[in-house]
């Protein structure tokens, strides 16, 4: 019987992957979107304090902007969110091994795991030719 966290729809959708022990994550790097000048990051202030956040909700979480910088320049800066969908093509991705030591075998997802981020694309309208050209 095929529950629905087995179907590889979900698997696609999701933010993570259970097919085998390893359990694989999805995650998103905020830093990344501040140093890449991403346009779908916002921000506000509240209290004298500026909180960021994705307008997409590629991570759904509102950030201490300046406490989020200050762990970035610490030794293992300010790490990664599990994304809670689709990253843009501009957004610095990975996907976590939460349990890599279980890994005995091939992946049973790699659609999950190996998958590269969207890409965009740009459509052209073309004028229709001209009779002789």
């Amino acid at each position: 019987m095929r529950t629905i966290s087995d179907s590889p729809a979900r698997d696609r959708l999701s933010s993570s992957c259970r097919r085998c022990p390893v359990v694989c994550d999805k995650v998103v790097y905020p830093t990344g979107c501040v140093a890449s000048g991403c346009e779908r990051l916002y921000s506000y202030d509240h209290d004298g304090r500026t909180f960021v956040g994705c307008l997409e909700k590629v991570f759904r979480v509102e950030i201490d902007r300046d406490l989020m910088m200050a762990a970035q320049r610490e030794r293992g800066g300010f790490g990664a969110l599990r994304v809670s969908s689709d990253p843009l093509p501009i957004c610095q991705t990975a996907v976590d091994l939460a349990f890599a030591h279980r890994e005995n075998g091939p992946c049973l997802n790699p659609d999950f795991r190996y998958s590269a981020p969207r890409h965009s694309f740009t459509v052209v309208l073309r004028t229709p030719l001209a009779e002789g050209d």
